[in-house]
């Protein structure tokens, strides 16, 4: 089986673009001509590559006969002030036309990466919402199956340390100091791996869906605060923190509470998460402090 694949240089991508090389799949990724590929660059021989701001996407397709395509590309604002502008790119615009495409060039599926966020109260979240509702018309109107993953906070090894937990354990690897608010929001965390796991499940059912949209909400199922979350983290890395609680104010429309309700994802696809936040954590606090003794870090 043939798979458009975006985002694979990045943090979820990496993680998942090894596994489907080793279940068979012959993969087809679309980057963007500055991609950093040093989380792939041990299977970057192994696939197509595309240059995405060189070509038209169509050629792709015209090109390649493809199954399938595992949308993974994202743009969380963090790096751009939450400029619209550039977010509606891989979030809206890039989606969309590889969806309309996919109808057009008759693939199986497609499997798209979504946030739990409530989109009033995140931009990130608005942008991917409103290609939600573009995705729904299709699936509604063609004879394209739909998979929605809304995921959790995903944690693991290679993430950047733009995302909460790279950032506090890098800090506290570095004996930084870490401006926080009071840390009382509670949040779903799961390790890339059991999320990589879903994704491969997803695949392996794909004929067996008898609905042509379906949404999968992929978490642990339980939430815990960020205070027992950094403790956590301090203990594995041997280092107390140096965190200021209260010295930011919460922010606007704040979520105290955020968990996924997997029945779903345990009802049709077999699926729960295997590894405790214990062994993810102490996985992820491995690999950066191996990081943290290069010179330059590579994250």
């Amino acid at each position: 089986m043939n798979v458009l694949l975006t985002g694979a240089t990045g943090f979820l991508g990496s993680h998942l673009l090894p596994e489907l090389i080793k279940k068979g799949y012959k993969i087809i990724i679309l980057k963007r001509s500055f991609s950093n590929i040093w989380r792939i660059k041990d299977y970057f021989l192994q696939v197509k590559s595309y240059d995405i701001d060189k070509i038209d996407i169509r050629s792709v397709f015209q090109a390649n006969k493809i199954d399938l395509i595992i949308h993974l590309a994202t743009d969380y604002g963090k790096k751009n002030n939450n400029n619209v502008m550039e977010m509606l790119e891989p979030n809206i615009k890039l989606p969309s036309k590889l969806l309309d495409l996919g109808v057009k060039y008759k693939i199986k599926a497609f499997i798209n990466t979504d946030t739990s966020t409530n989109s009033l109260y995140s931009l990130y979240s608005a942008t991917k919402k409103g290609f939600l509702e573009i995705a729904k018309f299709f699936a509604a109107n063609y004879e394209i199956r739909f998979i929605n993953m809304a995921l959790e906070y995903m944690y693991g090894e290679r993430d950047d340390n733009t995302k909460f937990i790279p950032f506090v354990i890098e800090n506290i690897l570095k004996g930084t100091e870490i401006r926080a608010t009071k840390g009382e929001q509670k949040r779903d965390f799961i390790y890339v791996k059991d999320v990589v796991h879903v994704y491969l499940k997803v695949l392996n059912k794909l004929a067996s869906f008898n609905k042509t949209f379906l949404k999968f909400n992929i978490g642990t199922g339980q939430s815990i605060s960020l205070k027992v979350l950094i403790n956590k983290i301090e203990k594995i890395a041997g280092k107390k923190a140096n965190i200021k609680w209260g010295a930011i104010p919460y922010r606007k429309n704040e979520i105290f509470d955020s968990k996924a309700d997997i029945s779903l994802a345990k009802k049709l696809l077999s699926w729960q998460p295997e590894t405790s936040l214990e062994e993810g954590l102490s996985n992820t606090v491995n690999w950066y402090k191996e990081q943290i003794l290069k010179e330059p870090p590579c994250f």
